[in-house]
């Protein structure tokens, strides 16, 4: 499972302010989602840790939810029924096991980047400020990711991420669209060990330190 994602590219021309260029976001940094808002796309930035309004130990956030389960548990049905998101990427990074030790890996596409399935939520404290937070969506790997963990984030196409996205989208239709959407990674491939630590920063953390994986 990715629990590190670039984000380096703006994806509007019209950012938050404050937005920089990320190489290695981890969860409990800020990043940028694309929401549904009046019926205009948005480009927010938010907290990587889904933080519901009602959660009191927030140190109990989840940066990812699992597909099969998003409508049976409370951390997150209500955002999968009203707050669904994209999160634009780059790619992602996975580790894998060789041996006692784990390999990053650098997961993208040929060209452009990756729109993984979100969810996001709003926490409004009693001085009338809040903050937006969000989780990325996991399913069972396919493709090339799944060459190195059991389970990826969904990636959508065009297509999906409209469905996704859509206030008139039957709730029942969601959970098969996770789950039968096609990886969207197209190469892989390993990166300095170093980029483990979230303290490691800059366009290195992508760099290859190995040979690439495709897509035959």
């Amino acid at each position: 499972m990715s629990g590190r994602l670039a984000q380096f590219t703006a994806p509007v021309k019209d950012l938050p302010e404050g937005w920089k260029p990320q190489w290695n976001l981890a969860p409990g940094q800020q990043l940028l989602i694309l929401r549904k808002a009046a019926s205009k796309m948005e480009c927010a930035k938010v907290l990587w840790n889904l933080t519901p309004g009602w959660l009191r130990q927030l140190d109990r956030a989840a940066f990812s939810a699992q597909a099969e389960f998003l409508h049976e548990k409370p951390m997150f049905g209500e955002a999968f029924a009203q707050r669904r998101c994209i999160i634009p990427v780059d790619g992602f990074f996975v580790w894998h096991a060789q041996g006692k030790r784990k390999q990053p890996w650098y997961l993208r596409r040929h060209q452009g980047g990756l729109a993984i399935a979100g969810l996001w939520e709003r926490y409004s404290l009693e001085d009338g400020s809040f903050w937006d937070s969000c989780a990325l969506v996991t399913a069972p790997a396919k493709g090339l990711p799944a060459r190195l963990s059991a389970r990826m984030p969904v990636t959508l196409n065009a297509a999906e991420q409209a469905i996704w996205l859509a206030s008139a989208t039957a709730l029942g239709a969601l959970q098969p669209l996770l789950l039968n959407a096609t990886s969207q990674v197209t190469m892989m491939h390993p990166v300095n060990p170093s980029m483990s630590s979230p303290t490691t920063l800059g366009a290195q953390c992508c760099a290859p330190s190995g040979k690439a994986v495709t897509l035959e």
